[in-house]
């Protein structure tokens, strides 16, 4: 049995399984996905690439959305230090896309999803601190985001005091 070619389908299932676990290998010794494979073998090849980045992507979404819940942004500029940070995260998604080793219409396709995660996470970041300032009553009042209960003491009654 001969190896597999270098760079060819076992290569890039290999780089696409560690890739959609959340590891960033280095694209190295991998071909170009470009009519060497044959047609249907690329096919696949590329469902798989579409959904391994697909899967960074709602990762990515998630632990942000888990960011944002644990310690919601207090204004604008903790929302945007969020979001920069965010961004950041998404750099190994933006060098796959980037990548001349893909062919231009998944390249372009993957771009523009990168583009509307962007935004829904800006969206979400912003409504996230509004929906804080909206809670405020009063200029110079506390926001209240809990109700405490009422401790009673024991035998202390509802009614009157006699």
């Amino acid at each position: 049995m001969s190896a597999p070619a270098r760079g060819g389908y076992a290569a890039w299932v290999t780089w696409l399984e560690a890739f959609r676990r959340g590891e960033d290998p280095a694209t190295e010794g991998l071909g170009p996905v470009r009519g060497g494979f044959g047609s249907y073998v690329e096919a696949r090849l590329l469902e798989r690439l579409s959904t391994a980045f697909a899967e960074r992507v709602r990762q990515w979404q998630t632990s942000l959305g888990d960011r944002i819940v644990a310690h919601p942004p207090d204004g604008p500029a903790a929302a945007a230090a969020l979001f920069q940070d965010a961004v950041a995260r998404l750099e190994p998604l933006t060098r796959l896309a980037d990548s001349p080793l893909i062919p231009r219409p998944l390249a372009v396709s993957m771009h523009d999803m990168l583009r509307t995660v962007r935004e829904g996470a800006r969206s979400a970041l912003d409504e996230a601190w509004r929906r804080g300032t909206e809670d405020v009553h009063a200029p110079g009042m506390p926001v209240q985001r809990r109700v405490d209960p009422v401790v009673r003491r024991p035998g202390a009654g509802v009614g009157p005091r006699r």
